[in-house]
């Protein structure tokens, strides 16, 4: 994890104050290093900063990496796609492929974008072609924002609402190029990009979009659009189904490609736990956390961990619970005649104790530190007004019952249960394992089910398609800039490119059947994957958003009428 942050300007006008604003929130991001880097190119002023949260390799490299005259930041990781070994650092690794780079056509530069299996974003100045580069993966797991007009273009991995500039997310649909002086080579290519915007009046900025390979050879998609075949005389006939029942008894053909399945989603975990560096000089302190609310996703995630880490090492389950007054006034009446329930014993928190202690069961010779994050009414008021500024550009009242969420889960400061007694604790842990990706692949969200009671096996394709073309545009840069706050890193095995190109191969019968009830039908492949690992218990949980399993959901008080989907105001 790094950040980011770069200027391109006609003269050296940025104003300075904005700037070191600009850099000490993305130190937050990368503590380990930070370093700067200004040219000069044709009376255009470049200014690269870098900071640098070491996780890969032996050494720390500090950035921005300076090669050949070409200049590189890089916030990303690179699990597969480019030859990398385990000890080395992909930066280093990155920035010799593209410094090897003999011609200013850039195709080869795209080739070399288009092979890494990991999320990123960059910003790369090519000195032979005089092109500054930049963009995200084609899922954006890695937040970077632009401020453009025709004077000058700021990029930045975060940004705050105050600064007196309009930041926008830069869509992860593609790479951007903007040609710093006139190249001759320059209109060989292009029918190959899009125009987006000028600067200074002369500098284009240009767009090679993400395609499917067929509509795009330079920069294709790693996965097709959905497999939309379906079997001869395939029912929609609903199946009854009661919360006793177990899982439907998989044929040979389907016990198979639930092996696939799990082989294929534990190599992408294994590539996200493997090569982290240790936190302490006895390797006994946890590397590895997971963002755990006691779900399908997350206990399969943590299951999967479990195989590829030291047993000496314990990992950390994060599970969150807030005291949210309007939840709790809601609740007042049902529980006049009830003994009153814990303040924090959240939907969440019930299913996270049971699923820690099904992992002690098929697991007992792992520490699994179950972290309590408890989150007082007042505590969260006092830290609210930074996570909104930490979200930004989003701004929806839905937008800070996640964030919010994640903020304090991600902080990891809570207790731990040893021997029977209640003690603080604080994870340390600087990858944090998040099960994301999971209902928009595997019809987790109502609107699958929906789908296919209003239209059928067909329209839960067109349904399940709509949700893997989202993903790229939805909410992974807010995630990525809440959860770097505190130096920390999410990993999304789910959304790993050789999972989700898994996944779209896959007939949709054999990933979800609507036909069985809830806790059945809706992520069925995953639901028998756990079944497989020993989760019986956990593999019929129901899938519950994160806002309403930790009670972070209109946390005001004030009023019902308040919407997800409406504009926040901050606190004086």
């Amino acid at each position: 994890m790094c950040g980011i942050l770069f200027s391109l300007t006609t003269s050296n006008n940025v104003n300075i104050e904005q700037w070191e604003t600009l850099k000490e929130i993305n130190t937050k991001r990368g503590p380990d290093s930070q370093q700067t880097k200004t040219i000069t190119v044709n009376s255009i002023v470049l200014q690269f900063y870098s900071t640098v949260l070491h996780l890969r390799g032996r050494n720390n490299v500090p950035q921005p990496v300076c090669e050949n005259n070409n200049i590189l930041c890089w916030n990303g990781e690179i699990f597969d796609g480019l030859s990398i070994s385990l000890e080395e650092n992909d930066t280093s690794a990155l920035m010799q492929h593209l410094s090897k780079i003999d011609s200013k056509d850039p195709i080869e530069l795209l080739d070399i974008f288009s092979q890494i299996e990991g999320p990123f974003a960059f910003v790369f100045y090519q000195k032979q072609s005089n092109r500054i580069w930049f963009g995200r993966d084609c899922l954006g797991r890695r937040s970077l924002l632009w401020c453009k007009n025709e004077n000058g273009l700021l990029l930045s991995s975060t940004a705050k609402p105050e600064d007196g500039l309009e930041w926008q997310e830069v869509p992860a649909n593609g790479i951007y190029s903007i040609q710093l002086c006139d190249n001759k080579d320059d209109n060989k290519n292009k029918q190959e990009f899009e125009p987006v915007f000028i600067i200074n009046q002369s500098s284009l900025v240009q767009l090679y979009p993400w395609l499917q390979k067929e509509e795009n050879p330079s920069l294709p998609l790693p996965f097709p659009r959905l497999n939309s075949e379906l079997p001869d005389n395939l029912s929609t006939e609903l199946v009854e189904t009661n919360n006793n029942d177990d899982l439907p008894q998989p044929d040979e053909k389907i016990e198979q490609e639930i092996c696939n399945f799990t082989q294929v989603l534990d190599d992408a975990v294994k590539r996200r736990v493997a090569d982290i560096p240790f936190i302490d000089s006895i390797h006994s302190q946890p590397r590895v956390a997971v963002l755990f609310s006691g779900g399908l996703d997350c206990i399969c995630l943590a299951a999967l961990a479990h195989r590829h880490l030291p047993l000496s090492e314990p990992i950390d389950l994060l599970n969150v619970a807030f005291e949210n007054p309007r939840a709790q006034n809601a609740n007042q009446k049902k529980q006049q005649q009830q003994q009153q329930q814990p303040i924090y014993n959240t939907p969440d928190r019930v299913t996270g104790r049971a699923s820690v202690e099904e992992l002690r069961k098929i697991a007992p010779e792992r520490t699994w530190h179950f972290v309590e994050i408890n989150v007082p009414y007042t505590e969260a008021m006092t830290h609210r007004n930074r996570i909104i500024d930490l979200m930004y550009p989003l701004d929806t009242v839905m937008d800070l019952s996640i964030a919010m969420a994640l903020w304090f889960a991600s902080r990891g400061k809570g207790e731990i249960d040893v021997n029977g007694t209640s003690v603080p604790y604080e994870s340390h842990a600087r990858v944090l394992i998040s099960g994301l990706g999971a209902d928009e692949q595997l019809g987790g969200y109502s609107r699958h089910r929906e789908a296919f009671r209003h239209g059928g096996w067909e329209r839960l394709i067109s349904e399940t398609q709509l949700d893997v073309d989202r993903i790229s545009f939805r909410n992974l840069g807010r995630d990525d800039r809440i959860i770097s706050d505190h130096g920390k890193e999410a990993r999304f095995p789910f959304l790993s490119t050789n999972v989700v190109n898994h996944l779209c191969r896959l007939p949709i019968h054999i990933k979800m059947d609507m036909r069985y009830g809830r806790g059945i039908g809706e992520k069925l492949l995953l639901r028998q994957v756990a079944y497989s690992l020993g989760l019986t218990h956990a593999c019929r949980n129901w899938k519950r958003a994160i806002q309403f399993g930790a009670k972070t959901a209109k946390m005001t008080g004030e009023t019902r009428a308040e919407k997800g989907q409406h504009k926040l105001t901050k606190s004086l």
